[in-house]
């Protein structure tokens, strides 16, 4: 397996980097805030374009109310855009690897999952330091299986944890991205980076 040349580019439209997602591509959302308000922008631009949306909401970022403003803007009901988003939250790393491997092992059809803060819980004090790099990269494991099996993924997660396993991960989980975008805020104006690095070849 060959990884191409990496590509960048940055747009200030909210919409156009989930529109130019491949989704075999495992895509990871990440900067220092708005990051999971952009996702729930993202959710209610692929319903509109037909597909259902799974969430595994690791940290309760799930805001509903956040699609029900976006709705409105544009003069529409709300609910028919709720009822084709799921939220499942987990609250614990186990809970976090189990289902993760459900949804593996489900695949369901014309779905794109959401992966909300799932790094949160792994730094949890009370998990052991040493328990939650191992039980970290064990997910890492499970995360890296979605593209191979087909399942569209994307994670958001913030940058800004202090906790030293995170330092030690997050570099993981940014190179077994294919498509990372990074939400910058600058004197009050967003820009989305995007670095695409597709998988070519066997």
């Amino acid at each position: 397996m060959d990884l191409a040349e990496q590509t960048h580019y940055s747009s200030t439209n909210i919409y156009e980097p989930i529109q130019n997602w491949n989704q075999k591509d495992l895509g990871l959302l990440t900067g220092e805030r708005g990051m999971y308000k952009l996702a729930h922008y993202w959710q209610y631009a692929l319903v509109c374009s037909g597909f259902q949306v799974f969430n595994l909401d690791c940290a309760i970022r799930f805001n509903p109310f956040t699609i029900t403003e976006e709705t409105r803007k544009q003069n529409l009901a709300p609910e028919p855009f709720l009822e084709q988003i799921q939220i499942q939250r987990a609250f614990t790393p186990y809970q976090i690897l189990d289902a993760l491997q459900h949804i593996l092992k489900e695949k369901r059809e014309n779905t794109i999952y959401f992966l909300l803060a799932p790094c949160k819980q792994f730094l949890d004090g009370d998990v052991k330091d040493d328990e939650g790099i191992y039980l970290l990269n064990l997910m890492l494991g499970f995360i890296e299986k979605f593209p191979t099996e087909n399942v569209p993924l994307l994670i958001i997660e913030s940058w800004t944890y202090s906790h030293k396993n995170f330092k030690l991960f997050f570099p993981k989980l940014l190179r077994a991205s294919q498509t990372l975008w990074e939400l910058k805020t600058e004197k009050g104006l967003s820009r989305i980076r995007t670095r695409k690095t597709s998988i070519t070849g066997a």
